[in-house]
């Protein structure tokens, strides 16, 4: 890597990469923009004052992620002040600080897990908890259906509002050239939904190459996504969040590798 911090992909939206980039420069990577899903919000006036007029019903809000957060959020503000009442739930750290950053103090999510499993499993989940209440989930187009598929069947009525759709972006050559001159030394999957769009960013003739790059999945549904593309090196993140991503990508062994070699550079006579 001829003493440059290795290249590392972040195929995150680039509204959700900030924190993450910063991270990874921390831990002496160079981020590499490459998402592999783009945010576009839906306008819905009429669906965001009926949202905002019933915001005192609701047992609490869950938002599926920053995006959902970062736009819902606003929209609602133009309309009232958010109530001191429902609580705002969310599934990762990430998300949560997203919340935190547009204001709530309070914010309940999983500290163990960061997908709809671990969210039911929540005490503000439980059927005595949710049955006969009314909740609100906020999220994008198309998604899992699991989380209110069971408060449904626990005896919530719930309400969604969906306020953006993932679309695929555009790459141009500027972020496919760290692949061709062999200076990518991992990328970072956080979707199974981006990952699917990788065969249509990466053209056939590179993509011998990328199969061989060192993938660091966010979830095991997203390294069995990975797996079943093709790419061949795939790793699952020990733990939910950005630390995990990192912790996970400074345990291949090519980053150990380097690790030693600089090391032995740094303390040569």
């Amino acid at each position: 890597m001829n003493g440059s911090p290795p290249a590392v992909w972040v195929t995150r939206p680039r509204e959700q990469a900030l924190r993450l980039e910063a991270l990874l420069r921390e831990h002496g990577f160079e981020p590499v923009a490459a998402p592999l899903l783009a945010i576009e919000p839906i306008e819905d006036e009429t669906k965001e004052a009926q949202v905002a007029a019933a915001l005192d019903d609701y047992a609490w809000v869950f938002f599926v992620s920053r995006s959902a957060a970062e736009l819902a959020v606003p929209r609602l503000r133009r309309y009232r002040a958010w109530p001191p009442g429902p609580p705002v739930m969310t599934v990762g750290e990430g998300s949560a600080a997203s919340l935190r950053d547009l204001g709530f103090a309070e914010v309940v999510f999983p500290r163990q897990g960061a997908d709809s499993e671990a969210v039911l499993a929540l005490p503000e989940c439980a059927r005595a908890a949710v049955s006969g209440r009314r909740v609100l989930i906020v999220k994008g187009e198309g998604g899992r259906a699991l989380l209110a598929q069971t408060l449904t069947e626990r005896g919530a009525s719930v309400d969604t509002w969906i306020c953006y759709r993932r679309i695929r972006p555009q790459w141009s050559d500027e972020v496919l050239a760290p692949l061709r001159e062999r200076r990518l030394a991992a990328m970072l999957l956080t979707s199974s939904e981006g990952a699917g769009n990788l065969p249509e960013l990466v053209p056939a003739a590179d993509w011998p190459r990328l199969a061989e790059i060192p993938a660091v999945a966010a979830h095991p549904r997203i390294a069995a996504a990975a797996l079943a593309l093709g790419l061949k090196r795939v790793v699952t993140a020990p733990a939910p969040g950005d630390a995990g991503l990192v912790a996970a990508l400074e345990s291949l062994p090519v980053f150990q590798e380097l690790t030693l070699v600089l090391q032995k550079v740094q303390i040569s006579p």
